[in-house]
């Protein structure tokens, strides 16, 4: 039977940071345009998508380098399959890739089966790519079924709920997957999705200050803060949108006392340190 579990009082940061700052990228391309009811695909909308995996990725990762940080990108495995010299680009500048679907697969649609080869055939490609296969996944949504197959498919994190603040665990059988939570203030929201009205990096920026900064005034060594953002390449690596990037990067670097973990760091660090006895008990108990 799959369960929930919740030890925010044990959260810690392994150098007693005030927060940790989960910064990730969803790295898709045209795969979420799909062809309409009769069946014609909305070229503008598929070619603005293009144009992350084109050109928008390597801009990024300039900034990324520039600013000395490390991210995770949670990758279509379309994406890896298509575009190789994007994904060695990722791993050459020291960054993490995780699974994202293979075509941005809508999971709550999917029968069981059906989601399960899609997890089962990103892994594959991803490990093609990066000779490592991912540990972490975000879902185009998710299924009533996602958690229980990111288990039964041997994941470390999963990264797709709005409803909490820090990390938890779910727990099937003795097998734990750490749950990373995201918050609603992503790239397509501030930006209006990828060609909306709404453009303007100093807007989008001065929100990110703003969620940021309550979040930090909130936090402290012993109740310490976890801070996620959800962006996206084809979203906030268009010129000018950067800013928005670089500038909030900046602003949180000031703040100081901060972590900058990718998923795995993260997810690992709460399994094997803040979570461990929890964990030895619930595998006791499961065994």
């Amino acid at each position: 039977m799959l369960k929930e579990y919740h030890y925010d009082h044990l959260i810690r940061w392994p150098r007693a940071e005030r927060a940790a700052v989960f910064l990730t990228f969803d790295f898709q391309g045209g795969e979420d345009v799909k062809p309409d009811k009769n069946g014609f695909l909305n070229y503008e909308m598929w070619s603005q998508a293009e144009y992350g995996p084109h050109h928008a990725i390597y801009r990024l990762l300039r900034i990324l380098k520039e600013e000395s940080i490390k991210t995770t990108f949670l990758t279509c495995g379309a994406i890896a399959e298509r575009f190789p010299e994007a994904v060695k680009a990722i791993l050459d500048h020291g960054h993490v890739v995780e699974g994202h679907g293979y075509n941005h697969e809508i999971a709550r649609y999917l029968p069981r089966d059906e989601e399960d080869q899609v997890m089962k055939k990103a892994i594959a490609m991803i490990q093609k790519r990066t000779g490592r296969r991912c540990y972490g996944w975000r879902s185009c949504t998710q299924s009533t079924n996602t958690i229980e197959l990111l288990i039964e498919n041997g994941f470390a994190f999963n990264t797709n709920c709005f409803h909490e603040e820090l990390p938890f665990l779910w727990e099937k059988d003795g097998k734990l997957l750490v749950k990373l939570p995201r918050q609603p203030f992503g790239d397509g929201t501030l930006f209006g999705h990828r060609h909306g009205e709404y453009g303007n990096p100093y807007h989008g920026l001065e929100t990110w200050k703003a969620y940021f900064d309550e979040l930090y005034s909130e936090s402290s060594v012993e109740r310490p803060k976890y801070i996620p953002f959800t962006m996206h390449p084809y979203i906030i690596g268009r010129p000018g949108r950067t800013l928005a990037l670089r500038g909030i990067i900046q602003h949180m670097k000031q703040a100081g006392n901060l972590w900058f973990p990718t998923g795995i760091e993260l997810a690992e660090w709460c399994l094997n340190n803040v979570f461990q006895a929890e964990c030895k008990k619930l595998q006791a108990s499961a065994g």
